[in-house]
């Protein structure tokens, strides 16, 4: 096993509980981790512009996962998952970050959707959602 999946499978651990994944994890450049799953049936060549689902990007301190690293991960996560109502998750989706004492990587849930990634400091989970993809209010 690689430096960095170790890296990454330590960070998992940590976060959210979860032992192994079947699915793999590449870092390219600026840390930025993609995750896809080989087809042994079908013979693929690998194109230099793809390298799978943008899953989230390697951290000093830990794993920041995209929202699709979110669905990825979320399923399997024992810890790590904050459920949300839906007031917050209208709020979180619009970009704002959480009131909640949570410190660390978190996933965030409203029921069945997991709506991305956030730091918690203790007193607020930062909202990683970026700019082109958050709900816009309409005046």
């Amino acid at each position: 096993m690689g430096e960095t999946k170790e890296k990454i499978m330590k960070y998992l651990k940590e976060q959210y509980g979860i032992e192994d994944i079947d699915f793999e994890i590449v870092e390219k450049e600026n840390k930025k981790l993609y995750a896809f799953k080989r087809c042994e049936d079908i013979e693929i060549t690998e194109h230099k512009h793809f390298s799978g689902l943008y899953f989230g990007r390697l951290c000093r301190d830990g794993i920041r996962l995209s929202i699709e690293g979110s669905f990825l991960i979320g399923k399997m996560a024992k810890r790590g998952i904050i459920d949300v109502s839906r007031e917050e998750a209208e709020r979180w989706l619009l970009g704002e970050n959480l009131e909640r004492e949570e410190k660390g990587y978190v996933i965030l849930r409203w029921r069945s959707y997991y709506l991305g990634c956030g730091k918690g400091d203790g007193k607020l989970i930062k909202n990683f959602v970026p700019k082109d993809r958050r709900l816009t209010k309409w005046k």
